[in-house]
């Protein structure tokens, strides 16, 4: 069985005119082999791709996942590249949370000038 989370991302850009150049590189680079749902986000504050896998075993050992912190970790370096001659990657933000089974099993991670879109919300219910 193993141990299960929910684990959702975030590639977007604020700016909307910057949301084609991001498409193109998520299409382009986004891991095939995830388990996971992509889709896309056009709000009025934030533009690009919400990764969404439920129930999923998320083990830095597997395939899937390596690949994931793989395509991340490219993407972050994009964000930090100085030498290119126009920063329109600067203007990505990204965002992560893995939200275990154990009560205080939270991992968050996120980009410089983030929105702060993701959030984590415990709440209490009754099921009669």
């Amino acid at each position: 069985m193993g141990y299960r989370s929910d684990v959702h991302a975030l590639f977007y850009t604020t700016k909307k005119e910057g949301l084609s150049l991001l498409k193109l590189y998520i299409d382009e680079n986004f891991p095939d082999e995830l388990l996971c749902y992509l889709r896309a986000i056009d709000s009025n504050r934030i533009y690009g791709y919400e990764m969404v896998c439920e129930n999923i075993k998320w083990y830095e050992s597997y395939p899937d996942v390596k690949a994931f912190n793989a395509f991340k970790d490219k993407y972050l370096a994009l964000l930090d590249e100085p030498n290119m001659d126009k920063a329109w990657h600067r203007k990505w933000c990204y965002e992560f949370v893995q939200l275990g089974e154990e009560t205080e099993d939270i991992e968050y991670e996120k980009s410089a000038n983030t929105e702060n879109a993701l959030s984590v919300s415990r709440r209490i219910e009754i099921d009669y």
